[in-house]
């Protein structure tokens, strides 16, 4: 995973991440595809934290208006591009039944194309670390 504004994927992230009250308001449950997202507004920044559980393997800011993106974390998280892909499929579904596909589907093409203005990134110290796991031990 590359919590980059470069990368399609973490694009598609932050555009569910956008949507994501939207969508639960359509009775559309985002997460039934094993994506959990949160967000808070923090003044200009949007914090979208995001994981394959509860537990967040990746956490960012964005301010939209200075495209300014703030890494806070960032561990491992295999399958990352399935789980998304899996969410956008299941997401433009349920869009189509409830009749709102051209609004899912603006902001999902949006986050295909190229961004033509640049992106600032900040990593912060320690983001890119893998989260401490204590070795499994065998029994004697």
């Amino acid at each position: 995973m590359r919590a980059e504004t470069g990368d399609v994927a973490f694009r598609l992230l932050l555009a569910l991440g956008e949507s994501w009250d939207a969508l639960q308001r359509a009775s559309i449950d985002p997460s039934s595809k094993g994506l959990y997202l949160t967000k808070e507004y923090l003044g200009g920044y949007t914090r979208f934290s995001a994981g394959p559980s509860t537990s967040p393997r990746l956490i960012v800011e964005w301010n939209e208006s200075t495209r300014h993106l703030r890494v806070l974390r960032c561990h491992d998280w295999p399958g990352f591009e399935a789980v998304v892909s899996s969410t956008v499929a299941y997401v433009r579904d349920e869009a189509r039944e409830q009749g709102i596909i051209d609004s899912v589907d603006d902001v999902l093409v949006r986050a295909c194309e190229e961004p033509t203005l640049p992106a600032r990134r900040t990593v912060l110290p320690g983001a890119m670390e893998e989260p401490d796991v204590e070795p499994v031990r065998k029994r004697a």
